[in-house]
């Protein structure tokens, strides 16, 4: 979540969108309040109720501002709410003031003030602008999701992602390797034993011409990579211009892989590039071609592919979308449901006391492509 994430259109979804985020915020979403209806005398509250764990009410004042770019908050605006909220009854354990107005220093420092000459008579004063809700907003996912699928941007902007086939969820099926040490006695005479260690021990040189193989002409295959699409859509009502979509790994990958680190070099103008890999390779950046805008209802595709830790369920993944009207961001959960080929080992002891437990060690499954030369 952005702070640009867009502002109600009118008081009436203003009011409602606090209903719902401080019932939540309090933890009464079923029994807080809006304060009469339309045209009655409200004693400066328009939400009200008890918080959980709380014994006196605490009142919402829903101050919703038209011009949303130039619109203030005024001294003379707060002196008024103020001496309202005083004749609310109950008397308010705590009194807040919610507005659509952007932050302002002044402001922000003439609540404090009021709050602390309010506090002498047992009411606190807390201002809550619109950047403010927006932290709030970014706690409570349901709300946010609520918010944003309805009266938070209608008519407007809005954006979707999804994987494979445009699934809204996904879930990667790399394969390991689980190479299992198991400990047993022997039935070996102590003289056989011995030898078969020796014998263990022995190996087998590699050839002047296997070794030129090796460097010149890789053969092995990492399975372990997983590969995926991701789908981005226009599905708001304006169009996206000057746009670039990042995504980051927060954990549960060790690697994204980079196809121009390879082939291309890293020098390759943007207007060639689509995808940029960062040098820690745990995350990257989306530009679409020639910057083409991204018009309603139309989508982009890109792959990508990423080598998942040994021993993960949930990778987390945040994303973000830059734009030049219109920005926002969230978290993706990919589920990781590997597949093993395991490897059993038995290695022989002459004691009891030398049995231990399994080891068991995952590792990437790495295969040969070159069965014979």
């Amino acid at each position: 979540m952005k702070k640009t994430v867009g502002k109600p259109e009118n008081w009436q979804d203003f009011e409602l969108l606090c209903k719902k985020l401080w019932g939540e915020v309090w933890d009464i979403s079923s029994s807080i309040k809006k304060n009469g209806r339309l045209g009655q005398e409200q004693a400066g509250v328009d939400v009200y109720g008890i918080p959980k764990n709380k014994n006196n009410y605490w009142g919402i004042q829903c101050k919703g501002k038209d011009d949303y770019t130039n619109a203030k908050l005024t001294k003379a605006e707060i002196d008024k709410e103020i001496d309202n909220a005083k004749n609310f009854k109950p008397k308010l354990e705590t009194y807040i003031i919610a507005t659509t107005a952007n932050k302002d220093a002044k402001i922000e420092e003439y609540v404090r003030i009021k709050d602390f000459e309010s506090r002498k008579n047992g009411m606190e004063i807390h201002l809550f602008c619109w950047e403010d809700i927006v932290d709030l907003l970014e706690e409570y996912n349901d709300v946010y999701n609520w918010y944003l699928s309805g009266i938070g941007q209608k008519d407007k902007f809005d954006f979707t992602i999804s994987f494979n086939d445009f699934q809204k969820e996904l879930t990667l099926k790399p394969i390991f390797e689980k190479n299992i040490t198991k400990y047993i006695l022997t039935k070996k005479s102590q003289h056989e034993f011995i030898l078969s260690k020796l014998e263990k021990k022995s190996f087998t040189p590699i050839s002047h011409w296997d070794l030129i193989r090796k460097i010149h002409f890789p053969s092995k295959v990492n399975k372990s990579w997983c590969d995926f699409e991701i789908n981005l859509e226009n599905s708001g009502k304006k169009v996206i211009e000057d746009w670039k979509f990042k995504l980051k790994f927060i954990d549960g990958i060790r690697h994204i892989f980079d196809e121009f680190e390879s082939i291309h070099s890293t020098s390759t103008p943007l207007n060639l590039r689509k995808v940029y890999v960062s040098d820690d390779k745990k995350s990257l950046t989306y530009y679409p071609l020639k910057n083409e805008p991204l018009i309603q209802k139309d989508y982009r595709i890109f792959d990508v592919s990423i080598l998942p830790k040994h021993e993960i369920n949930i990778i987390t993944v945040e994303w973000e979308l830059l734009a030049r009207d219109f920005n926002t961001n969230g978290k993706i959960e990919i589920h990781v449901i590997p597949e093993y080929i395991e490897k059993v080992e038995t290695f022989e002891v002459m004691l009891v006391e030398e049995l231990i437990a399994d080891k068991v060690i995952i590792s990437d499954h790495v295969i040969d492509t070159v069965s014979s030369c």
